[in-house]
């Protein structure tokens, strides 16, 4: 029974269980194609169901080793889309918000797209608790609206609500706490030049000085600048060597 007790104890220490059906859709569309910005949470409203992407390292077999080969990471990818399922209304109100986002980017009279920058949008899923507070989330990046699905109408379909399916691509993710910080381990030293050759750390008055530096340190003999214009007029003077 003790077991039993630190089992759900450990969920309670995270704020519970999680659930499915408790989530929430925070989705912003260009003012462009949807000024009202009520229809936004409208929209959030009637979405469904909507799949929460993970990441996946890409990697490459190493072969340059003798014995058995083994992966190596090579890379960071992420799903191509993100697919929502969302409930209609008998206007098709939410159809109309996303078409009228596609044409935004494509414009359907003359198909001249719009710039990049001015259709992309974030948009965040939340994990929400038996309390209806946000838990977790992720913030998907530089989304756009990507397929419109068809709707399916029959007969036999009583008293069955209209659906339609809907992917936006996106770029990349960021997992997100309770409070919508970015959770994440991230390179201290990006930014800062030059960090691949991880130069001594000496007074320089410049950076080519610290190349010129290293690279003596590196290969010990003396490094000579040649003039580039000078060795042309001794090439038509003299001839080739």
């Amino acid at each position: 029974m003790a077991a039993l007790d630190q089992f759900i104890s450990s969920f309670d220490r995270y704020g519970g269980q999680a659930q499915l059906n408790r989530f929430e859709l925070e989705i912003f569309s260009p003012f462009e194609a949807n000024p009202n910005i009520a229809d936004d949470r409208h929209f959030s409203f009637r979405v469904e169901g909507v799949t929460m992407p993970g990441k996946n390292i890409r990697s490459t077999t190493n072969e340059n080793i003798y014995g058995p080969t083994h992966e190596m990471a090579q890379g960071l990818t992420y799903a191509e889309e993100v697919n929502m399922t969302i409930l209609l209304s008998a206007e098709h109100f939410e159809k109309h918000y996303i078409h009228q986002w596609m044409d935004y980017i494509v414009k359907p009279n003359t198909y001249d797209l719009e710039y990049y920058q001015s259709y992309i949008k974030p948009i965040a899923i939340f994990q929400l608790d038996k309390n209806e507070q946000r838990g977790a989330g992720v913030r998907l990046n530089e989304c756009f609206p990507k397929t419109l699905g068809p709707i399916q109408f029959s007969q036999n379909s009583v008293n069955e609500l209209a659906k339609q399916e809907v992917s936006f691509s996106f770029k990349d993710i960021e997992f997100l706490n309770a409070d919508g910080d970015t959770v994440s381990i991230r390179d201290r030293d990006a930014g800062k030049f030059p960090r691949q050759l991880q130069i001594p750390t000496m007074p320089f008055s410049s950076y080519d000085d610290a190349f010129m530096g290293f690279a003596r340190s590196r290969v010990q003999e003396r490094l000579t600048t040649i003039d580039p214009i000078q060795s042309a007029r001794n090439v038509i003077r003299n001839g080739p060597r």
